[in-house]
């Protein structure tokens, strides 16, 4: 099937009325909202134009947008520091924003994090992987390393742990 063919902006009207539409959706960030105007065919000059004027009514603000992904960022309980800093560059927050916002993240916090996810998954991993202790050590740091939690936290978390066989009785 044939894809229906993106509207063209190219009036400042036409690029302030898409802005807005995305906006009502959610928070964008700047250079996110850049990127689907351009997408779209809006002349370079309407796309400052535009941007300008939601700046300056505060439609749009980095800052806002990234406060926005952390706060998701924390209900999400089970994901570690690395995946908030993926979360901001696929929303395009500048990296000035996005450093300090990652950087709040503690070791300590982190670590609680990836103890949690590991309490959740362990009865499951400790019946999959029941004859072989070493597997299920292998595949909860695979899981965690998939959630965004870092090495050492994932070491940390596995020494904490120690032998699954041991831990049930």
């Amino acid at each position: 099937m044939w894809a229906k063919p993106k509207k063209q902006l190219l009036s400042y009207a036409d690029a302030y009325n898409f802005s807005l539409d995305r906006l009502a959706a959610r928070d964008h960030s700047s250079a996110e909202l850049l990127a689907k105007l351009q997408e779209r065919g809006c002349p370079p000059d309407i796309c400052s134009e535009v941007l300008s004027a939601l700046r300056a009514r505060h439609f749009i603000d980095d800052g806002r947008c990234a406060e926005a992904v952390a706060a998701a960022w924390r209900q999400k309980k089970y994901y570690g520091r690395a995946y908030l800093r993926l979360m901001l560059t696929k929303r395009q927050i500048p990296p000035a924003i996005a450093g300090p916002l990652a950087a709040a993240v503690t070791e300590e916090e982190e670590r609680e994090r990836a103890e949690a996810f590991a309490r959740a998954e362990l009865p499951a991993l400790r019946r999959r992987y029941a004859a072989d202790a070493r597997k299920g050590k292998a595949a909860l740091a695979r899981k965690l390393a998939s959630r965004g939690f870092g090495s050492g936290t994932i070491a940390d978390v596995l020494d904490c742990y120690g032998d699954p066989d041991s831990a049930e009785d």
